[in-house]
């Protein structure tokens, strides 16, 4: 029992980091989600909209920002060490490569929306709202399938190893 501790660690904290971060990435989308709802209220006065807007296209650049950060730590880290070791698994991160690059372009296309008046915000809001509503949900199946590989490849990988890259994805 006390042999596979040290194995189990260090899966958990890879995992562990990981799936902090999908949460944060998942808020940040519910709370711009209430944003958006809030400049689509019709008792909201245009002052209070402009206000909402401006702190929504912030929220948007650090979910951006934030998202970028942590899909290149996954995609130059640890895809490249699990494709590397296992080959067979190249099609199931290839999927996760194309899911980060579709949040990524929503995440864009979203922060561009931002840069529009109030009154254009307001005629799309409902395609906005359901992007910004899917997005939190991309994320949230997005992380049970990263959790799934890291799962399934973490207990192949050796204690020592789990560590190493754990570091390598601390000093990023």
């Amino acid at each position: 029992m006390e042999h596979d501790s040290p194995k189990s660690n260090a899966s958990s904290d890879l995992i562990d980091r990981v799936h902090h971060e999908h949460v944060h990435l998942r808020r940040l989308f519910e709370d711009l989600a209430g944003t958006f709802e809030r400049i689509g209220a019709e008792q909201t006065s245009a002052e209070r909209k402009r206000e909402l807007i401006e702190s929504a296209s912030e929220d948007m650049e650090v979910a951006l920002d934030d998202m970028l950060e942590h899909f290149n730590q996954e995609e130059e880290i640890f895809f490249v060490e699990i494709e590397e070791r296992f080959p067979v698994l190249s099609d199931r991160i290839e999927a996760l490569v194309k899911g980060h690059e579709l949040m990524g372009q929503r995440t864009r296309w979203l922060h561009e929306q931002l840069g529009k008046s109030a009154e254009e915000i307001g005629r799309n809001l409902t395609v906005i709202l359901d992007v910004v509503r899917s997005m939190a949900r991309m994320i949230e199946e997005h992380t049970e399938e990263e959790t799934a590989l890291f799962d399934d490849v973490l207990t192949k990988i050796p204690a020592d190893e789990r560590r190493a890259l754990l570091e390598k994805m601390r000093e990023i």
